[in-house]
């Protein structure tokens, strides 16, 4: 079975309908602000895809650009290369959050969109989101403050981030990180969980793997975070825990 980009892939198509209205993340996704009649004209467009195994495919560079997909489970990776082979990791995206977006304007994808862990997508063709936000201004406005967050982030992590040391260019990765997915563990703690790999968050923070990992011990040390091998617990009073976070 191939996916919407040609792409071989394990998924399969689901009724629409019925799993938009069962779906956790109605207030999140995109349209959420939309009435019923306009949200209904987007979910007469969604196809939704999955289950996406580790390490498959939703799209890949050079394939067609056609659509973007709005992640309902799951976690995926944005990835490219230089053309000497050094890898580039553009962001990493979760339940509710839009990719592909990026190739917006262009005839082929530039990335790849790697699974990190089992999920499923809803999948948007682009003609006929674009048709539907000639004539809904809501929605369009939604897509405009989406790609401007994006940007906003790569500007403060990415581009400001190579002027700060190791361990604050992660603190700024880890407080982005905290904000869309972190969670409160029964014993009160702040945490958040990493389904990527030490080695993947280096690469996106344009550090080396044991600068990353001098970073971590150095903030362990500090008593600002807790570092687990796919958890960082972040440690103190929610005031200075999060000041510390806003470096």
């Amino acid at each position: 079975m191939t996916n919407g980009t040609g792409g071989k892939c394990g998924l399969h198509l689901v009724n629409n309908q019925r799993d938009c209205q069962s779906c956790t993340l109605p207030r999140k996704c995109i349209g959420a602000d939309l009435d019923q009649s306009q949200s209904n004209n987007i979910t007469n467009i969604i196809r939704k895809r999955g289950p996406f195994k580790a390490g498959e495919t939703i799209f890949k560079i050079e394939d067609p650009f056609r659509s973007i997909f709005v992640i309902q489970s799951g976690s995926v990776k944005i990835e490219s290369s230089l053309d000497d082979g050094t890898p580039l990791i553009h962001g990493f995206y979760f339940g509710s959050e839009l990719i592909g977006i990026e190739a917006v304007g262009d005839v082929k994808y530039q990335c790849d969109a790697v699974v990190l862990d089992t999920t499923w997508v809803c999948e948007l063709p682009f003609d006929k989101l674009e048709t539907l936000c000639s004539q809904m201004p809501l929605l369009q406005h939604e897509i405009l403050e989406l790609l401007g967050k994006r940007l906003r982030y790569t500007n403060r992590t990415i581009v400001q981030g190579r002027y700060l040391s190791a361990d604050r260019r992660f603190l700024l990765f880890l407080n982005d990180l905290y904000q869309r997915r972190g969670c409160i563990t029964k014993d009160g703690k702040r945490s958040v969980l990493l389904p990527m790999t030490k080695g993947d968050i280096a690469i996106h923070l344009g550090l080396r793997p044991e600068s990353l990992s001098r970073a971590l011990a150095k903030l362990q040390d500090e008593g600002v975070i807790r570092n687990h091998a796919r958890e960082i617990q972040i440690l103190g009073d929610k005031r200075t825990s999060l000041s510390c976070l806003w470096v």
